[in-house]
């Protein structure tokens, strides 16, 4: 039977005496500052710890010895703690002020090269007193803070967890998500309403919308902030400003109802820049671009659009038949004809009256020149009609 975990504990505040000793094995230490930046926690503490070479150390004294001490944000009081550096390089995920860390006694930079083992102390990550993603604090006093700039979110929540998934949550609010399909529980996320439970899916969200009726959270597309989903086999039930059938001329399948393999990003506004070479969007069968307002393509030299046919509008839902007109060959064609016309002008202006039942020369011989040059004309006509491009 497969296991849901609910039930997720909220951030708690623990005020008072501290009742728990460590085994002597179990070296816990109890943070009062870290180092972030030259400035953080003092500047005289930066340097100790290394410089930049110590970003994300800490200045912790044993758990034991740190029952209820509240301590200070200043160089006499965390010159009397003492120092460790976190244990991995490959990523930063430094403590907040109060929370416990592991500490290991482990070889330093000159150990090798020392007379002695020379011993340097490093942390893992936070241990999880609470259950909480935002922070696992064990605080002495309400006057207790978590650091100099973080604050404490009170709508923040774990993620729901279903069996297998591989969740890295960051403590406001931003997560990325190793899942798949979970057909038994598709009423607790937007993602197993069809497919198989190994049909993967990654999730990355920044900004939940949290429910405060729920003591956790399941990432929800049309209400979080910013996300971007990478399907194999999944529907995702986005909400778009235009649903249903997107181009009667094309078969584009909804956005709601597509199954395949996609990638979806929504938030309030999409950026796609490219500061030095191009964009580019290749599809295998039709690009898309909807919106209810207006479509904008600017180009500072020039705008090419290439295709078998260029189709602008629609007539009863189908492809326009009107070809457009093209612009140099019928601008030669009017000028011969306008060029005939007024010859022919000419010709009747400069005419000389003949004898009563004579024909008028001057008029026939101007009349057939026009005649000629119309038929000319005529025969150019749908030479002026493009074979690509068509409009309603």
């Amino acid at each position: 039977m497969t296991t849901v975990k609910q039930g997720i504990s909220s951030s708690n505040r623990s005020v008072g005496k501290n009742n728990f000793s460590s085994k002597a094995k179990a070296k816990i230490g109890k943070v009062y500052g870290v180092v972030t930046t030259e400035n953080t926690p003092t500047p005289a503490m930066f340097q100790k710890a290394g410089g930049f070479n110590g970003i994300g150390s800490i200045f912790y004294l044993d758990y034991n010895q740190s029952k209820n001490i509240s301590g200070s944000n200043d160089d006499p009081f965390l010159n009397t703690c003492k120092i460790a550096k976190p244990l991995y390089s490959q990523f930063q995920y430094f403590p907040l002020k109060k929370e416990l860390v592991y500490i290991e006694n482990l070889p330093s930079s000159i150990s090798q090269i020392s007379n002695n083992d020379a011993p340097q102390k490093y942390y893992i990550n936070a241990i999880n007193i609470w259950g909480n993603s935002q922070q696992n604090a064990q605080f002495d006093s309400d006057k207790d803070i978590l650091g100099i700039t973080f604050t404490n979110n009170a709508k923040i929540k774990n993620l729901l967890s279903f069996e297998g998934d591989h969740i890295i949550q960051g403590r406001q609010g931003s997560a990325l998500r190793f899942s798949s399909t979970t057909k038994l529980f598709n009423k607790l996320n937007n993602w197993s309403s069809i497919g198989n439970e190994y049909d993967p899916i990654t999730i990355l969200t920044n900004g939940f919308n949290y429910d405060p009726n729920k003591k956790y959270h399941v990432e929800q597309i049309n209400e979080d902030l910013s996300s971007i989903y990478l399907t194999s086999a999944q529907i995702l039930p986005l909400e778009t400003d235009k649903n249903g059938v997107l181009n009667p001329v094309v078969t584009t399948i909804d956005v709601a109802k597509y199954s395949n393999a996609q990638i979806v990003i929504n938030s309030d506004r999409v950026v796609l820049n490219s500061k030095k070479d191009d964009i580019m969007i290749f599809a295998k069968t039709n690009i898309n671009l909807n919106t209810k307002n207006t479509i904008n393509l600017n180009a500072d030299e020039r705008i090419h659009l290439n295709g078998g046919s260029v189709f602008l509008g629609t007539v009863n839902n189908q492809l326009p038949t009107e070809p457009m007109l093209l612009g140099q060959k019928t601008q030669f064609l009017l000028l011969d004809l306008m060029s005939s016309l007024h010859d022919f002008g000419i010709g009747l202006s400069e005419a000389i009256v003949s004898p009563e039942g004579s024909p008028a020369m001057d008029i026939v011989i101007a009349a057939n020149d026009l005649v000629i040059a119309i038929d000319r004309i005529e025969g150019d006509l749908e030479g002026i009609l493009s074979q690509q491009n068509y409009t309603a």
